[in-house]
């Protein structure tokens, strides 16, 4: 995998010229792969099991490679050895429903190797890593469960955070306008942000509704708040880089970079999601539920004619 692009090997005539042509090739280039990339991911969430689960393993996994890379100044390679291990040992635990094991086990290795960055080189980027890389692999593979639910919940994430972040693009190159942080992100601007903010929103909405799913009360300021979080996730990827001199997480991506810089708003909006829906399985069910979709979903939408029909 190539290194992460520093901002000092962009050729600043290509920054300044605005060539129309570069442009154009950029957003052709960033459509194609964005919908072969889309259509992959809903086709292995579709087929959920072990699937799905190959499929969130393998993006956590070039996920930790490109942050150690990005971070590779402050994080030792034995530490970055000891935190993928354990991200190995923790993501398989998961997929066998070893829940209680996979979390005691993390917060062991979160705790662990904080404390021997402390001591070796007063960082903590190892175990910031592990629960960067781990926490949104548990809330994918709980989240989609077996269950029919589970398949839409994902594909209502994949379609906010997706759909907020197109059209935060989309709006942002065709009005431009004053940057919103432009210390931290200098290509985003306020009319991004809220295009990205009220497309992702109405491309969630209109996704589950062609799904048949008709939108109940609290989607709106649900959904909102999901769409939110992921364009805080993109800015919080976006501090990282800046810190490190770094353009994109790598270049796996045609037109998008890194796998970093495709789920960077998944994250934090995953994680969310997952622990907002345990919250509500015990709530509805008045107990520990394991496939907290279904709570989800029924809070976030009237029920239908396919609704609860059956598994996935």
């Amino acid at each position: 995998m190539r290194k992460p692009v520093c901002k000092s090997e962009i050729k600043i005539a290509e920054e300044i010229s605005g060539d129309s042509s570069g442009s154009n090739s950029e957003l052709q280039s960033r459509v194609i792969y964005g919908l072969l990339l889309a259509g992959f991911a809903f086709a292995l969430t579709w087929m959920g099991g072990f699937a799905f689960q190959a499929l969130v393993g393998v993006a956590a996994i070039i996920m930790f490679d490109e942050y150690r890379k990005i971070c590779q100044q402050v994080l030792p390679m034995r530490v970055a050895l000891i935190t993928f291990a354990f991200i190995v040992l923790n993501m398989a635990a998961w997929i066998v429903k070893a829940y209680d094991t996979a979390i005691v086990l993390t917060l062991f290795a979160f705790l662990f190797l904080g404390a021997w960055e402390l001591v070796i080189k007063r960082t903590g980027w190892g175990a910031a890593g592990l629960v960067y890389v781990l926490a949104p692999f548990f809330a994918l593979v709980h989240l989609r469960g077996h269950s029919q639910e589970g398949y839409y919940a994902i594909i209502l994430l994949f379609a906010l955070v997706w759909g907020a972040d197109t059209m935060a693009y989309v709006v942002g190159k065709s009005f431009g306008g004053p940057k919103l942080i432009p210390k931290i992100s200098p290509g985003k601007t306020w009319s991004g942000f809220f295009g990205g903010l009220f497309g992702g929103l109405f491309i969630g909405w209109l996704v589950m509704f062609l799904s048949g799913y008709q939108a109940g009360m609290v989607f709106i300021p649900i959904g909102m708040l999901l769409v939110f979080l992921s364009q805080i996730g993109d800015l919080a990827e976006s501090v990282l880089k800046r810190k490190f001199d770094v353009k994109d997480s790598g270049a796996i991506i045609p037109g998008h970079g890194g796998i970093l810089d495709r789920v960077d708003g998944l994250i934090l909006t995953s994680v969310v999601a997952w622990v907002f829906s345990l919250f509500l399985s015990d709530v509805f069910f008045g107990t520990w539920t394991w496939e907290p979709a279904n709570a989800f979903m029924s809070l976030m939408f009237d029920q239908t004619a396919s609704f609860l029909s059956g598994s996935m």
